[in-house]
């Protein structure tokens, strides 16, 4: 991923499936749903940096569903990229 922008639409999950493939997916054998929470990048008060502002939507789905929850949540940061000034 590149370096944000100011402003800009992002989203991560703590929780999220780290491999692409369903053993890695499911190694902790504990959690079969995750969620990607959607933020926007904001300057730091200092004036130097960017930090993540508060969550403005949450995508949620099973872990086996990781691929279409992540293109949901990518879908929605593009289009509110777009609608940006």
């Amino acid at each position: 991923m590149s370096e944000p922008k100011a402003y800009e639409y992002s989203f991560s999950g703590q929780c999220a499936p780290k491999g692409n493939d369903e053993v890695s997916r499911h190694s902790s054998g504990l959690n079969t749903t995750f969620s990607l929470g959607v933020f926007q990048w904001l300057p730091k008060s200092k004036g130097k940096g960017l930090k993540k502002g508060k969550g403005v939507k949450r995508f949620r789905g099973l872990c086996s569903d990781y691929g279409i929850v992540k293109a949901k949540a990518q879908a929605y940061c593009d289009e509110m990229n777009k609608e940006k000034p």
